[in-house]
């Protein structure tokens, strides 16, 4: 079935007594076969409870008993993974080797038998079941002959390999960059653990170009952790190729600040880069020159949700948020707390301009109807004696009772929902 005693041949004979050949038996531990089914779910066909789950059905290319083929291979052909935690779980046809540990049967694999691709690798020791005459070549294909899925796409992904860059490696010291530990799934997603001389970084990638043999900007998701370097170091390049137009993009740039020439698109307005240039009185390119432990998220879309606490967004120094379109915050109540508040750029050419001050409308509000009371409690004098003041019409109550439909309008200007801080 799996781990059995053979020989060897004249790599094990030995003399026996009276000077005779034998063949010393030899213990095999794994014996390559292949995968006949998989266990991946309670949907697969050869489920048969949650202790059957990452299970396979495979057949040893070495075996004591008569080869059976794929159809009639049972449960005794069942086997479990050698490790506990981690699977690397494999297709229909894939190599692997099998074992016999205290009388339970374990799998390792899939085998790396080509070395060109995480995807896909054939197993050069398989051996046809059924031999096809002419007559049934085009009615069973390869796939069929080998018992792999026909739903499996095979697309062969590149294997990753890791670019010197000398300057964040070793220098010239070439040879001497280490390599990283990786990661890799069939179809272009990845963890790469590796580091830049002694420095550490951490990269997951997602839906990479089956030609691509690094991750890079371009990828459908990226998430970058790295602790020395600049972005456009570690990424210095990438391709944009879709229904437009193709083109290559050098290092890393904001959305909000990125412009694509081919739509014929102007330069934001309102920008991070002219922002932290005028208002900071920086370089707008240090937003790409750091170098310290910085994390990216780069994907088409990202989403941070709290489905029962808070969200916390908090920095030593600065927060930037830029949008090429709105800014949206919806909320039950939003607080600013602030010693400066200011709506538009104080410094659009990198020089302080005067602002305009915002009215606290309580304060305005009062400073209304005390001048409207004033009014209202004016009066004429005619031959020494007070007379109170009228309108057009000349009469004395009309100017107070328009004095009054004034105060009762001016009293909704407040807003209910709306609130700044009052002066100290």
């Amino acid at each position: 079935m799996a781990s059995i005693l053979t020989t060897l041949g004249e790599a094990t004979e030995q003399r026996g007594f009276a000077g005779s050949v034998l063949n010393t038996p030899v213990y095999i531990q794994f014996v390559p076969g292949y995968v006949v089914e998989v266990v991946h779910s309670s949907e697969s066909l050869r489920y048969g409870g949650e202790t059957t789950l990452n299970t396979i059905i495979a057949l040893p290319h070495i075996t004591e008993k008569l080869y059976k083929t794929r159809t009639s291979a049972g449960g005794e052909y069942r086997y479990y993974p050698l490790f506990r935690t981690m699977h690397d779980l494999p297709s229909k046809g894939d190599p692997v080797l099998l074992c016999t540990i205290g009388k339970t049967k374990y799998y390792l694999g899939p085998l790396n038998t080509n070395n060109n691709s995480p995807t896909w690798n054939d197993d050069p020791s398989f051996r046809p079941e059924i031999v096809l005459t002419n007559n049934k070549l085009g009615q069973i294909s390869t796939r069929g002959i080998k018992g792999e899925s026909p739903n499996f796409n095979k697309e062969k992904f590149r294997r990753l390999s890791k670019y010197v860059n000398q300057e964040l490696d070793y220098g010239n010291a070439i040879n001497e960059t280490t390599g990283d530990t990786i990661i890799e799934g069939r179809h272009g997603n990845s963890i790469r653990i590796g580091s830049r001389s002694d420095k550490p970084y951490l990269f997951i990638s997602n839906e990479r170009d089956s030609e691509n043999t690094q991750e890079s900007l371009g990828d459908g998701t990226l998430i970058s952790i790295t602790s020395n370097g600049t972005l456009a170091q570690h990424f210095p390049r990438y391709f944009i190729d879709d229904d437009v137009s193709a083109f290559e993009v050098n290092g890393f740039t904001l959305a909000s600040d990125f412009i694509r020439s081919d739509l014929n698109e102007t330069p934001p307005n309102k920008s991070i880069g002219k922002l932290i240039s005028n208002v900071n009185n920086q370089d707008s390119q240090e937003i790409y020159t750091y170098t310290g432990n910085q994390i990216l998220f780069n994907s088409d879309r990202i989403i941070i949700n709290s489905k029962l606490d808070d969200t916390f967004l908090s920095s030593n120094k600065d927060i930037h948020i830029g949008s090429k379109r709105n800014l949206n915050i919806a909320t039950k109540t939003t607080i600013i707390d602030s010693d400066e508040t200011f709506i538009g750029n104080p410094s659009p050419n990198g020089e302080r301009r005067d602002m305009e001050s915002m009215v606290l409308g309580t304060k305005l509000l009062e400073l209304l109807n005390e001048t409207l009371d004033v009014i209202k409690n004016s009066h004429g004098i005619c031959q020494g004696a007070p007379i109170p003041l009228t309108d057009s019409s000349g009469t004395p109550a009309n100017v107070n009772r328009k004095i009054t439909d004034i105060q009762n309008k001016i009293n909704s200007i407040l807003s209910t929902k709306h609130f700044i801080e009052p002066n100290a």
